[in-house]
């Protein structure tokens, strides 16, 4: 049975505090099944807000000023580990570059080289072949002396395994041409063996060589060692990384050796890595506003649709937003705006700070020449700030002017009507169906008609209307959304109806499951005896049960109630049989016993104990309609020891289960209620007194 685990991020170290706070949040995760949290989760939507991970907000708004839109050109990526029970209405990062950055299929991220990928020594490849041409095309080398560099080479990957003994470097090098490469060769490996003294004395003695190459890289490399070293520091034992630690005169003499390289050769063969090297400097000084100038300019020349647009706003995200943190004063609207959003969250308050501090409404306020050319943005954060800071639902609407009816939205213009959407929800407006279902019409692109869908059935299931969901013409057509309804909220009426008229297969079989179960769990015994004509031959025994929208393959398994596990020692007949008995005679022992060991061999035990139901506040939170209350494992078997014309072998069978429903870790695996401790030990005392011959308690050497 699967259990719904929740992303564990907030158990990380408090010193890796941009997952506490809500970057990325990419470990494999749960996502809460509503909207408009005002705090950030693991998974994010169609819907610009403090929710998503800076990311996800950052391309939303990229896209948006880009005037990007792609109904029908692109498709939702194929669900992965990572990415199932997100459905179609969330995504994690990951899952949004795959949507639009998409890879071609026949590029395999892990079979690239990425040996060194992450540390300075993901250069050594470009290196090496750089130093090899420059080599060949070296002049007053003598004899053998090219050919002994070229191998001396292999010595400064030797610093990249972890060698850091001293080497043997070739003795026949003299000329004064070869003993400046090899100086250069000294200086790279004492660069990548973090020896960064040694490395920034080879290199600034190169500075000025005759070879060309040479004295260009040599102030390149300068700079590279500066800010290498600036970073050492930086380390605890344990390998995390704080900035504040840095060398900021190390960092700052890195600076000065870029700007040096870059005005002696603006158009340099490292003149673009250098660029970017001078952002790492003013990051590692903790420079707000030159950083965030910088990204700001990059991010308005680089192409949406370039397949290193990601990877920049990562660094953005990692640099600027959770490093040196955004310069309030730069002019700078799309980073301001995902910066704001960043502020808005409203999460635990033992959190606190290890996040920026909250966005305040004359802060906002103030922001409003930043954003004179975008008065859409603003009000839209204005509103926001509204929403999820102030909770004032009828400022929201009176900033955002009803819009339902477009033929199409773009990122932004679709975030503005969910808002208005969802403050008319908070309100508890009577008209907000409706608002729902006019807004579907228009919301095209990937991941809008799932969020607007989620919020319409959110308000037909807690309206009591879960029927309108199914109707014929619903706007409602995601299967994730579908079934999680049947399998949560759904009463018999409803299940038989999807059982014949389901959308597709997958719901059909859900609705099948779920009727099955709950006629078993619930005591319809008859009832249960006669739809299970209705499970296929083929249905298959594999997969999650009610696990199905969190599985890849999306397997319902429904043969369990024709071809599962009836016994395992205790003898028992096929379900059909058990339940047979049981609508005969529904106190029957032996038939009560044989449905507690059918859902003990099937995996049944946690649904049962009702671990799967969501909170009231997500889809599916509402009261179960199907009519009774389950009766899980712990019932069956406290029944059994109350009956007075249960067996002996009944009643030990029943007396050891009742105990090792709590082994090995002392939590009842078969009820959500715990027994005290000494009723277990009363049950362990009555098996091995009164039924001390019995296999069970000659088995049973301990309680817990």
């Amino acid at each position: 049975m699967k259990r719904r685990i929740l992303a564990a991020g907030a158990l990380l170290a408090l010193a890796a505090w941009p997952q506490l706070a809500g970057a990325s949040g990419d470990f494999g995760c749960y996502p809460s099944w509503r909207l408009g949290l005002s705090d950030y989760e693991c998974a994010g939507s169609a819907i610009i807000g403090p929710r998503n991970d800076t990311r996800i907000n950052l391309a939303w708004l990229l896209r948006e000023r880009a005037g990007l839109s792609a109904p029908g050109k692109l498709s939702y990526p194929t669900d992965d580990w990572a990415s199932r029970g997100f459905g179609h209405v969330f995504m994690s990062w990951d899952t949004m570059q795959s949507t639009f950055w998409p890879r071609p299929e026949t590029q395999d991220e892990a079979s690239s080289d990425e040996t060194y990928s992450g540390s300075r020594c993901q250069t050594l490849g470009s290196g090496d072949a750089a130093f090899r041409t420059a080599l060949a095309a070296g002049k007053g080398l003598k004899s053998g002396e090219r050919e002994a560099l070229s191998d001396a080479r292999d010595l400064v990957k030797a610093a990249c395994d972890g060698d850091r003994n001293a080497a043997e470097w070739p003795a026949q090098v003299t000329s004064r041409t070869g003993l400046a490469f090899l100086a250069y060769l000294q200086g790279a490996r004492a660069f990548y063996a973090e020896d960064f003294a040694t490395a920034g004395d080879r290199f600034a003695a190169l500075a000025k060589a005759k070879d060309p190459w040479l004295a260009e890289t040599a102030r390149y490399m300068t700079a590279r060692t500066e800010l290498a070293a600036a970073q050492a520091g930086a380390f605890d034992k344990w390998g995390f990384y704080d900035n504040k630690m840095a060398d900021k005169a190390a960092a700052q003499r890195g600076q000065t050796a870029l700007a040096d390289y870059l005005s002696a050769y603006p158009q340099g063969r490292y003149a673009a890595s250098a660029q970017g090297l001078k952002r790492r400097a003013a990051w590692l000084m903790g420079e707000a506003l030159p950083l965030t100038q910088a990204y700001s300019g990059l991010l308005a020349r680089q192409p949406q649709l370039d397949a290193a647009t990601p990877g920049l706003m990562e660094e953005v995200d990692n640099k600027l937003f959770f490093g040196a943190g955004l310069a309030e004063n730069a002019d700078a609207p799309l980073l301001l705006a995902t910066w704001d959003l960043l502020r808005m969250r409203q999460g635990d308050p033992e959190l606190a700070e290890y996040r920026p501090k909250p966005l305040t409404t004359e802060e906002l306020a103030a922001q409003a020449p930043v954003f004179a050319k975008d008065p859409g943005l603003y009000t839209f954060l204005q509103a926001s700030h509204a929403f999820y800071a102030a909770k004032d639902y009828r400022r929201v609407l009176t900033l955002i002017p009803d819009d339902a009816r477009r033929t199409s939205y773009t990122s932004l213009a679709f975030s503005r009507q969910m808002l208005r959407g969802l403050a008319l929800e908070a309100l508890g407006d009577r008209n907000a169906a409706g608002f729902w279902r006019e807004l579907s019409g228009g919301a095209h692109d990937l991941y809008q008609h799932p969020a607007v869908e989620l919020a319409l059935a959110m308000n037909r299931e807690r309206h009591g209307e879960l029927a309108e969901v199914f109707a014929a013409g619903s706007p409602v057509t995601d299967p994730d959304i579908r079934t999680r309804l049947l399998e949560q909220v759904a009463g018999p009426d409803l299940l038989r109806q999807q059982v014949r008229g389901g959308a597709s297969a997958l719901e059909r079989e859900a609705a099948l499951f779920m009727l099955l179960y709950k006629e078993l769990s619930r005591g319809r015994y008859q009832a249960f005896g006669k739809d299970m004509a209705l499970v296929p031959a083929n249905a298959r025994t594999d997969g999650w049960i009610a696990g199905w929208n969190d599985d890849v393959d999306h397997n319902v398994p429904l043969a369990l109630f024709t071809k599962g596990r009836w016994q395992a020692g205790y003898p028992c007949q096929a379900l059909a049989h058990t339940a047979a008995t049981l609508a005969a005679r529904p106190a029957d022992v032996k038939a009560r016993l044989c449905l507690a060991e059918f859902y003990r061999l099937n995996g049944f035990d946690d649904y049962l104990a009702d671990s799967g139901k969501p909170a009231a506040d997500q889809l599916g939170g509402t009261p179960d309609l199907f009519p009774g209350k389950p009766v899980n494992r712990a019932d069956l078997y406290s029944g059994v020891l109350a009956a007075p014309g249960a067996s002996a072998e009944d009643t030990a069978y029943a007396l050891y289960r009742a105990v090792m429903c709590y082994a090995p870790s002392g939590v009842n695996s078969c009820s959500r209620e715990d027994v005290p401790l000494s009723q277990r030990k009363a049950w362990y005392q009555r098996l091995k007194r009164d039924y001390p011959k019995s296999p069970w308690a000659v088995t049973l050497k301990y309680y817990w």
